[in-house]
């Protein structure tokens, strides 16, 4: 039986392309993943479990519980509301926006930003199960996932 401390929410409307390998490598450190694909099914799972860490994309649908929202600022209201009703939960943001302002928007909020696309499947893993534990990782300048490139 997994731990519920080891329960990681992964968040992303094609979890094909980054939710479902970064799964794979995280429940061979033995975490169990949950997926959702919509803000309204994450609000779900987050209220069905209790969940270590949030790894969300910010471009997703709003899902049928929740108004519609322009895609480009649903994750932002997903992860306001997430911090207003699980106010301790660790945030980590995989998304491809490379916005500047963006992504200060995000970590002015204490949310982790990872760069979809950009930062290798191994150092994602590493910040999950650091955050997930309650540890820091220090990612190297070659590492970087905010590094322009």
């Amino acid at each position: 039986m997994i731990d519920a401390n080891r329960k990681v929410l992964l968040v992303d409307d094609e979890p094909s392309l980054s939710s479902e390998p970064l799964a794979f490598s995280l429940e061979s450190r033995n975490f169990d993943c949950l997926i959702a694909t919509d803000m309204s099914s994450a609000v779900t799972a987050l209220e069905q479990n209790d969940i270590a860490v949030l790894v969300t994309d910010i471009m997703m649908p709003p899902g049928n519980r929740f108004r519609k929202l322009d895609s480009a600022e649903v994750g932002f209201h997903f992860i306001e509301y997430v911090k207003k009703n699980w106010p301790r939960l660790p945030i980590i943001c995989l998304s491809v926006i490379g916005d500047q302002a963006k992504i200060k928007r995000l970590t002015d909020r204490g949310v982790q930003y990872l760069r979809k696309g950009e930062t290798p499947l191994s150092t994602a893993v590493d910040v999950v199960t650091a955050v997930a534990t309650g540890r820091r990782v220090q990612l190297r300048t070659d590492e970087d996932p905010n590094r322009r490139r």
